[in-house]
């Protein structure tokens, strides 16, 4: 037989020790047996030395066929319900196999398993460390530069450039910069934003003093005086600038209240105006066929790509500090909140619960096949090994025992004749 590892032929080693002490007890049993027939009667103590040898070797025998009969045939002898393990094999299989699946991949015993061991406060304790938390990170980024390189490119690219149209296409902004800007501009909100406009046009104007009377000068004829020139200029700079602070001073101003009027009409427009969506489906187009945004999206995972690269083959990267901080970060939370370890020791008995309901009979099929499988001969010999050291004893046991009770009953049968003897 070959051996596995070491412990396997130390078992080896240790069961030939076993088989040789209890053959040397069965054999020095007969020994001392034969040597006292030959010297029988004789003495009256040889009588209980002969009944002790005679049982003692009886019952070493008995031990030693019953030992190996589970194994082979007692010196090659094909008796009937001897060789057990060999010609049982598949039933000693299958049962073995169902044994293990309700006796230890049950539910509950998995479940009442799970429960004991507080597995959230065992893995939060265990990823604190610095150490554990940066190995953890290690393996995350590790992981995510193996399966960036592996993933195909032009797949990818293809991939995010049709979900990017699809999603521009399938996503209508109008009535989202409608919804917006009526947030914006709803209530006190809208008359304090024309305030800020109109704000904005005094001081625009304010500063654009030099400009307009520069453009003035420009549009009136070359024969208008100067003087008609300024009349015009203040004309106009007062008029609109009159215009622009009753309506500040006003909300009721006719001009600031058409136009609050013509801003509410644009919203509504923005968000149910078919001219508007149509204007968008066509804008969106233009958008998309844009050289810029194709090239945008084609180096998009390139970016992506190189940028989680450089990241994960980088110890002091930004992404691994960030996921190691993380880790630590969950691992806290999980000590110091008892209903979030509850929950995850939760998720962890359910999952387990899944597992064995699931694939439990997996298990026992696997256990059943791998020993189906196995020669008979080779599995009786691999079950000797593991248990035959001890079955070993059971010979010395018996030859000990068988002894005793050859000595027992043998003195039991002279205590007539010592009594008449006494009398």
């Amino acid at each position: 037989m070959e051996f596995n590892s070491v412990g396997e032929q130390q078992k080896a080693i240790e069961l030939a020790t076993m088989k040789r002490t209890a053959t040397g007890l069965l054999v020095l049993m007969t020994v001392i047996f034969i040597g006292t027939r030959i010297f029988h009667g004789e003495f009256v103590w040889i009588g209980f030395v002969e009944a002790t040898a005679e049982a003692a070797m009886i019952g070493a025998l008995a031990d030693w066929f019953a030992v190996t009969a589970l194994f082979r045939h007692p010196l090659g002898i094909k008796i009937p319900h001897t060789a057990i393990i060999p010609n049982r094999k598949d039933s000693i299989a299958e049962q073995f196999g169902g044994f293990v699946q309700q006796n230890f991949l049950s539910e509950d015993v998995i479940s009442d398993k799970v429960r004991s061991m507080n597995l959230s406060r065992r893995v939060a304790a265990w990823i604190i460390e610095p150490t554990n938390a940066s190995a953890i990170a290690a393996q995350v980024t590790a992981g995510l530069s193996g399966v960036v390189k592996v993933m195909n490119d032009k797949d990818i690219q293809a991939l995010i450039e049709a979900k990017l149209e699809a999603k521009i296409r399938s996503t209508s902004f109008a009535p989202i910069i409608g919804d917006l800007l009526t947030f914006i501009s709803s209530g006190r909100r809208q008359q304090d934003l024309f305030d800020v406009f109109v704000k904005i046009g005094l001081n625009l104007l304010e500063d654009s003093d030099d400009d307009i009377r520069e453009k003035v000068q420009q549009e009136t004829p070359w024969w208008f005086p100067g003087s008609l020139d300024k009349a015009v200029y203040y004309k106009i700079v007062r008029g609109v600038s009159k215009t622009l602070y009753d309506m500040q001073v006003d909300i009721y101003h006719p001009v600031r209240v058409r136009m609050m009027q013509m801003s509410n009409e644009f919203m509504e427009q923005l968000r149910h105006s078919d001219d508007i969506k149509e204007k968008e489906i066509t804008l969106k187009e233009d958008i998309l066929n844009e050289p810029a945004v194709r090239e945008f999206t084609h180096s998009l995972w390139g970016d992506i790509k190189a940028a989680l690269l450089e990241q994960s083959e980088n110890p002091d990267a930004e992404l691994k500090q960030a996921i190691e901080d993380a880790v630590i970060k969950f691992g806290h939370s999980i000590l110091s909140d008892a209903a979030l370890a509850s929950k995850i020791d939760g998720w962890a008995d359910d999952t387990a619960r899944y597992v064995i309901r699931t694939y439990g009979h997996e298990v026992s099929s696997l256990i059943a096949d791998t020993i189906g499988g196995w020669d008979p001969q080779a599995t009786s010999e691999r079950i000797e090994l593991q248990i035959g050291k001890d079955l070993q004893f059971i010979r010395i046991n018996g030859t000990i025992v068988g002894g005793l009770a050859g000595l027992i009953i043998y003195t039991l049968s002279m205590l007539p004749e010592w009594l008449d003897f006494s009398f």
